[in-house]
């Protein structure tokens, strides 16, 4: 394969200088929904093609589909049923805003975190572990469905009124039900307007020349259709953490110890990442989140080396975090502390992470865990998760939506 990082030209030293420190901003104009330079040039290197003319001619069709910041436009393709139900012209407009006023996005500070086009690169981004989510691939982490489908909006509620425990996404508990879904409104635009963009580089890059609408349809079907890959669990036979009764604590008891020796053991092998007794420090070596390793480790660049992605950084790329496995003992369970989340997260695993979807077993013969299994996981995960503090609300207590920063 070709570097393919020489030739690009419009990289200054400076701007690499910048990239390195974290302080960067290719575009980030109050009416422009910054092109995904980034991924042109992953797209460029992986295929070894010229992207610019196509990065060019997506630009002017981008905007001429989605519209601006400030007066985001529905592609009419999306405008019917059952696309209708995923956003609406209103709600648009109340988390945008127009030409007169900012809207909920950037008044709530969604934009300074998630940056204007939700490229997760925000004013204030840089300084912040983990980083804000990048919302263009249609990766997100904590959701109901299973791991490779879309979040349902009632998760992405979810993340808003309860927050992220131990990362900088704060508890929105002062916006009404109307606001909170005009920015789910708004989160689920952003996330289908760039994987809709990033479709169409990868189309150009190897030439399929696929039909647009029937692109973004299928783009759009996966949120619609996200209620369907949702599970109902069928709750154990034993108790789970919350509904022991006295009668039931010492099956609960003996859960939770199955739980630890399943934790320790081969086949679940959770102790490996999330350490010894759930500590947050495990045998594996560090490793890198989805959105990281897309463009370096993918396209065979060290991310641990700054000299060599440094081009990539300046065109958007955050400087390589390492995953820090969760300290289940601080107690920062950040899918939900309920146990039907924590078998969830256990189920499905993380999408965009290395933690692994449960490998289950037809039988006892097999390799492998059984339902059974998981909740005595789930046993033992609670018992032993500390409660943290909450996370500072959105606005302090008095303040009006209007005047919260």
């Amino acid at each position: 394969m070709k570097n393919g990082l020489n030739t690009w030209s419009i990289v200054s030293c400076a701007a690499i200088a910048m990239a390195i420190s974290g302080c960067r901003e290719p575009i980030q104009s109050a009416n422009v929904y910054e092109p995904n330079y980034l991924f042109a040039e992953v797209m460029k290197i992986s295929q070894e093609t010229e992207m610019d003319s196509a990065l060019a001619k997506r630009r002017d069709a981008m905007t001429e589909m989605f519209g601006t910041p400030s007066a985001p436009v529905i592609p009419k393709a999306l405008r019917e049923a059952p696309y209708d139900e995923l956003f609406s012209d209103a709600n648009l407009k109340l988390a945008a805003g127009d030409s007169t006023a900012a809207g909920l996005y950037a008044t709530q500070q969604c934009a300074s975190c998630h940056g204007l086009t939700g490229q997760g690169r925000g004013a204030v981004a840089a300084s912040q572990n983990p980083y804000p989510r990048d919302f263009r691939p249609g990766w997100f982490k904590f959701k109901t469905s299973s791991r490779s489908a879309k979040p349902l909006k009632s998760d992405l509620v979810r993340i808003l009124r309860k927050g992220l425990s131990g990362t900088q996404m704060p508890i929105f508990d002062k916006l009404s039900d109307a606001e909170i879904n005009a920015l789910v409104d708004y989160v689920v635009f952003l996330s289908i307007r760039g994987e809709f963009e990033r479709t169409m580089l990868q189309d150009a890059a190897m030439e399929n020349g696929g039909d647009e609408e029937e692109l973004l349809t299928a783009i759009a079907d996966r949120w619609v259709e996200a209620k369907d890959s949702t599970e109902e669990f069928e709750l154990p036979s034993f108790p789970v953490v919350g509904s022991e009764t006295p009668d039931t604590a010492n099956q609960l008891a003996e859960s939770i110890q199955k739980g630890k020796e399943l934790f320790a053991g081969p086949v679940a092998a959770c102790s490996q990442c999330h350490g010894e007794g759930g500590n947050g420090v495990g045998t594996k070596l560090p490793d890198y989140d989805d959105w990281t390793k897309e463009w370096t480790a993918k396209i065979s660049l060290n991310p641990d080396n700054l000299d060599e992605i440094a081009p990539l950084m300046a065109l958007g790329g955050m400087k390589p975090q390492h995953l820090k496995p969760r300290s289940i003992v601080e107690g920062h369970l950040r899918g939900g502390r309920k146990p039907i989340d924590i078998y969830r997260r256990i189920r499905y695993g993380i999408a965009g992470t290395p933690m692994p979807a449960a490998s289950l077993a037809a039988s006892r013969e097999e390799t492998g865990l059984q339902p059974e299994d998981l909740w005595h996981l789930v046993n033992y995960v609670l018992s032993i998760a500390q409660v943290p503090p909450p996370t500072v609300p959105s606005t302090p207590a008095g303040d009006s939506v209007a005047s919260s920063p």
